[in-house]
């Protein structure tokens, strides 16, 4: 089963666009997707991730905020 991770990102966002980027050209890429939610669209997920973005989830587990951080990526992959 492959791993679903969630990018919680807002549009126009820089930092959100480099971390799917990298995302994508993990070598393990294969290994998971991404789905991803702009958080300005949700009032909940705005008020919480407002200063974080981009944050990468895995199911309720903060993986990453800001940059990308490919330790945990794997660490996570292997729990899953």
């Amino acid at each position: 089963m492959t791993a679903v991770f969630t990018l919680y990102q807002r549009e126009g966002c820089h930092l959100c666009e480099d971390m799917l980027h990298e995302l994508q050209t993990l070598p393990f890429a294969s290994k998971f997707t991404v789905q991803k939610i702009d958080i300005d669209q949700d009032e909940t997920l705005h008020t919480r991730f407002n200063e974080d973005v981009p944050v990468l989830a895995l199911g309720d587990e903060i993986i990453c905020k800001h940059f990308l951080n490919e330790s945990r990526i794997r660490e996570a992959l292997s729990h899953a």
